[in-house]
Formats: structure tokens, C-alpha cells, sequence
């Protein structure tokens, strides 16, 4: 065993995609709250997030001449990820119907724990005493830096929260273990029109389409939209060359960049609690990305 003090290349690229993403990811939760002030609804929002990332990686796949077509059990795989995206989202949006955002948010951000538990069941990732520790230290952070408190919680709120985390667990877990034999792109396109076509389909069946009226909603829908694309093609192309249990734990920086947003932005004040925790969560980082034990043979693309 030893411990490994140097990224490679491959993963500095990784860390900096999903840093990258981190930041899109913690931006469009406060353009949406525009658009959804101005009467857009949360699902419109959901399929048009969607549409634009099979856009995306479409035009991604044309530029470095990516074929879209692979073996059928990779796209059947690649589907199911897909649908399990769009129950991501639909379930995280439900969910904060029955109980406050805050309560919903560090449910939600049980997925890194549970990415890697899964990882180290199904055999994808080790999972050190270092990891453990980093992914609970992680963990505590999203606590204080959300709020968590005492609530008086309905069950279904609780379970929409943990089942879309679960969500986000298994296609992460899922993903990782596909892009060893498949090309990321490719399996990324195959997902995302799953997840448009469920996200559609979800939509039309409950409320149908209600955009923005005004022209602020139509600014914040539109950053919310692109910020949100970006990152998650982001966030699922580095996937496999960081691991994915690294890449969950930086996903933790999410709410560290809303917090950080509100307070630019929405001019709100930041507690004491909220510090400590952010300074949990970018430590916890730090032991994901530099203090890593590996095997001298084991190779630093995958969960290195």
C-alpha cells in the first residue's frame, strides 16, 4: 500500500471538469427560483435541462467524430441510467412539497455515501478508511451547511429526498462501471434521451408546459437551463477518469457554490454553522483528491 501525492493528468482533467460542473450545478438552483417566481413550472424545466444536454453531447459526439451507436447491451444499460436521471429530478422536485428544501437537501446529499458503499459492493471502488472518513466528513458538512434541524417530516418527502440520492448513487455506480467498456459520449447521448423522453412524458401527463412570463423568469430559466446541461454532461464525462466515489465527494461542492451564489447574489447573510460546514466539505475534497491509498499496481484511472 502507499499513499499516492500527484494526480495524473488524466485526473487533474477529471477534478477540473467536476469542479466545473459543481459550479453549474450550484448556479442553477438560484436562476430557477427566478423562473419559478415567474410562473414556470419546476418539470418544464426538468425535460427542457435535458434537451439541451442530448443537444449537447450530440454536437459533442459530432465534433471528435464519436459514433453514437454501440453494443445494444451498453444502450439498454445506458437507458436505464437515463431513467433513472429523470426520476433524479422529478423525485428531489416532489419531494420539496412535503418537506423544506433544507431537510430535502442533506437527504439528497446522502448519494456520495451511498456511492460508495455501492461502489465497494459491486467491486468498482475501494473503499479505505480514508474514504469513509472523507465521505462522512463530507457528509456533516451538507448537514450544517444546508440548516439541518428538527422537523416535523412527512414520510413522503423523506423518501422522494433518499430515493432520488439513491438515484444519482446507482447511475454514478452504474455509469463508472459502462465507461469501462463503452465510450463515455456515446453512453452519455444513449442516457439522455431516456432521460428527455421520461422527463417528456412525466410533463405532459401531469401539468404540461408553463414557462416563465417575465422577462427576469426568462433570464433565470435560461441560466438555470444551460448551467444545469453543462454541468451534468460534465459531471458524467469525468466520472470515469476519477472514480466514482471521488466524484461524488466533489459533488459536495454544490452546495458550498449555492451558498456562496445566495450570498453574491441574493445578499444573504452566511452563519457561523454554514462556514464550518463549507470548511467540512472543501476538507473532505482535499482528502477524496491528494490522499488517496492505492496498490502500486492498480491503475489511477479508476478509483486510484
Amino acid at each position: 500500500m502507499r499513499i499516492k501525492k500527484a494526480l495524473s493528468r488524466r485526473e487533474r482533467v477529471g477534478f477540473a471538469m467536476l469542479i466545473a460542473a459543481a459550479v453549474g450545478f450550484g448556479i442553477s438552483p438560484s436562476c430557477a427560483k427566478l423562473a419559478y417566481s415567474a410562473g414556470a413550472e419546476p418539470l418544464t424545466l426538468v425535460f427542457a435541462r435535458f434537451t439541451i444536454c442530448l443537444l449537447g453531447i450530440t454536437a459533442i459526439s459530432h465534433l471528435q467524430n464519436v459514433p453514437l451507436f454501440t453494443e445494444k447491451r451498453l444502450v439498454l444499460k445506458a437507458l436505464l441510467m437515463g431513467c433513472l436521471l429523470a426520476w433524479n429530478a422529478s423525485g428531489y422536485l416532489s419531494a420539496v412539497k412535503y418537506v423544506p428544501v433544507s431537510l430535502a437537501a442533506a437527504l439528497f446529499y446522502t448519494f456520495p455515501v451511498q456511492v460508495g458503499v455501492i461502489s465497494a459492493v459491486c467491486g468498482l471502488d475501494s473503499l479505505t478508511k480514508r474514504r469513509v472518513l472523507a465521505l462522512f466528513v463530507a457528509f456533516a458538512g451538507v448537514l450544517l451547511s444546508v440548516g439541518f434541524g428538527t422537523y416535523e417530516a412527512d414520510w413522503r418527502g423523506v423518501v422522494l429526498a433518499i430515493g432520488a440520492g439513491t438515484g444519482v448513487a446507482m447511475s454514478s455506480v452504474l455509469f463508472a462501471r459502462m465507461a469501462q467498456e463503452g465510450n463515455s459520449i456515446t453512453l452519455v447521448f444513449w442516457a439522455m434521451i431516456a432521460a428527455s423522453a421520461v422527463s417528456w412524458l412525466v410533463m405532459s401527463l401531469s401539468v404540461g408546459v408553463q414557462l416563465p412570463n417575465d422577462r427576469l423568469g426568462w433570464i433565470g430559466f435560461l441560466i438555470s437551463m444551460f448551467a444545469f446541461a453543462f454541468a451534468l454532461v460534465a459531471y458524467y464525462l469525468a466520472l470515469p477518469l476519477v472514480g466514482a466515489v471521488r466524484a461524488a465527494l466533489t459533488a459536495n461542492l454544490e452546495p458550498v457554490i449555492a451558498i456562496i451564489v445566495a450570498i453574491i447574489v441574493l445578499r444573504e447573510e452566511p452563519r457561523f454553522l454554514q462556514l464550518v460546514g463549507i470548511t467540512l466539505i472543501l476538507g473532505a475534497v482535499f482528502l477524496a483528491r491528494y490522499g488517496v491509498e492505492s496498490s502500486p499496481g492498480r491503475s489511477g484511472s479508476q478509483g486510484s
